[in-house]
């Protein structure tokens, strides 16, 4: 039978895949010419639950097309904070990018994987730009996952990719904001071989507002203290810092499963409850 955290790499695979796919067709291809994939376009962009609040909250308008993130906010109610590391596109390059260059020892990586009280920064970052919306100012798309990847590979990565050929035949551009966007990018990556996951652990807003409704989650993590030894291995590969070893953080958990497939005694499993 075929591991769940085998399943879920298969899943981040396809969904990053289709993801960049996306991207080139509408930055190479003529939406005008393709209103079907016009429509898609905007489909994507509608299932980010924060940009749906975010736009509901400027605007004071809830628009019929900001349903659609409902796709993403009712699992959450479920399954906790799985879009994190299931779905998002921005926290798969986060999650490949640490895994291609991780060069910590056992202990190292385990005491990465800890909790920090830095963790909460990314809640204050949400009320900040959540605020920002009440007065009429649409701040979100600076740093929100979604929109911080598309925009750097449309405006950074793939003109920079595209650079020889508009050299060699005088059709050379540069989009405006490209380094900076491209600088970012490429910082927020690099900082995973400091705190694996940086970015999702510490600044983004999206996973600031699923954690909160995964505080509601019907399923989580579970440790049975009779079994659980105190080895730690539970942390070895544990995407978000959420303390699985002791009393499990539903707000952190990205839902990878990698603490139950690590604990040698079995004493972790994924439950259903309604928590009082």
């Amino acid at each position: 039978m075929m591991r769940i955290t085998t399943i879920r790499i298969i899943v981040q695979t396809v969904i990053f895949v289709l993801f960049l796919s996306f991207v080139l067709l509408t930055t190479f291809a003529n939406l005008d010419e393709f209103p079907g994939l016009r429509l898609w376009v905007g489909k994507i962009l509608e299932i980010d639950p924060l940009i749906a609040i975010a736009t509901a909250v400027t605007t004071h308008t809830v628009y019929k097309g900001l349903l659609w993130s409902l796709v993403i906010l009712i699992p959450t109610l479920f399954l906790g904070r799985f879009f994190c590391n299931w779905i998002c596109p921005y926290g798969s390059l986060h999650h490949f990018v640490g895994w291609l260059f991780h060069g910590l020892s056992a202990k190292e990586t385990i005491e990465a994987n800890r909790y920090r009280p830095m963790y909460r920064i990314k809640y204050y970052i949400l009320v900040a730009l959540l605020v920002t919306g009440v007065f009429g100012t649409m701040q979100i798309g600076l740093i929100d996952p979604i929109c911080l990847i598309y925009r750097s590979f449309t405006g950074s990565v793939l003109p920079a990719v595209n650079m020889p050929t508009q050299s060699l035949f005088g059709d050379f551009r540069i989009h405006q904001g490209a380094w900076l966007i491209g600088f970012l990018l490429f910082g927020l990556v690099a900082m995973n071989l400091a705190i694996p996951r940086f970015f999702c652990r510490v600044l983004c807003p999206l996973g600031a507002l699923l954690g909160l409704l995964s505080r509601f989650a019907w399923w989580r993590i579970e440790r049975d203290p009779v079994k659980c030894t105190d080895c730690g291995r539970c942390l070895s590969h544990c995407e978000a810092a959420c303390d699985p070893h002791t009393q499990l953080r539903k707000s952190e958990c990205f839902v990878c499963f990698n603490c139950i497939e690590d604990c040698p005694e079995g004493a972790l499993s994924f439950e259903g409850r309604i928590q009082a």
